[in-house]
């Protein structure tokens, strides 16, 4: 009796954890997009892209996951749960923009570098690597799939301000300004390659593509 009152509170929780994670994140994001203008750094503008995207994916996964569990109606009889699809074409869509955005700052930077404020991107890092941190925590005891996936991307935003905080102690001592454009190129081209990957695998669910080919070879096989 007491493991499963144990366990239905876990479970109940939930949704808080993944709440507090949102507030986190999207509260940052907006210092991260305000901060990398300040600082004049393309470096922490791809992390903001990178938040962003975590943000979007954090808050419409558990909003388009409850509305997809709403049962058909005269409208909809097929039910909701294509929603969740819905909601992942929309947020790499987003990214897609967001990333190539970034790309078009950073690229001239390269061939025309651009010292930023190191001091700034310092104490943003300090920030962003203490906030995802926490967020990371707050998620690191959930049993749900969702939390766990959650607790990945926010140990990979640790990861990618770990790196900028690296760059930003460098450019304290070193005239290197090529670093923060190359970093964000470095940033967004991870952003670019999972979400493309993610996005090709969603369209085909979405359109409702044949399976892969030897799956669908070995189902004609069972069928005749």
């Amino acid at each position: 009796m007491h493991d499963h009152s144990q366990h239905s509170h876990k479970h109940g929780t939930s949704g808080n954890r993944i709440g507090w994670a949102f507030a986190l994140n999207a509260g940052f994001c907006v210092i991260e997009f305000i901060g990398g203008f300040l600082t004049n750094s393309t470096a922490i503008m791809a992390d903001a892209v990178h938040d962003l995207g975590d943000s979007l994916f954090i808050g419409s996964a558990w909003l388009l996951e409850r509305l997809s569990k709403k049962n058909p109606d005269q409208v909809f009889t097929y039910g909701y749960r294509r929603l969740s699809l819905f909601g992942a074409l929309i947020n790499s869509i987003i990214l897609v923009v967001g990333s190539t955005w970034v790309l078009f700052l950073s690229v001239p930077r390269l061939f025309n570098p651009q010292m930023p404020m190191a001091e700034g991107m310092l104490g943003l890092a300090v920030l962003g690597i203490t906030v995802n941190g926490f967020a990371a925590y707050k998620l690191s005891g959930g049993q749900t799939m969702n939390e766990k996936v959650l607790n990945w991307h926010l140990l990979e935003d640790v990861l990618g301000w770990t790196a900028v905080l690296l760059v930003s102690i460098v450019l304290l001592f070193v005239d290197w300004p090529i670093l923060d454009p190359l970093l964000a190129v470095i940033f967004t081209s991870f952003i670019l390659f999972n979400v493309y990957k993610h996005f090709k695998e969603t369209l085909k669910i979405f359109f409702q593509a044949a399976p892969a080919s030897l799956l669908l070879h070995k189902i004609n096989q069972e069928l005749n």
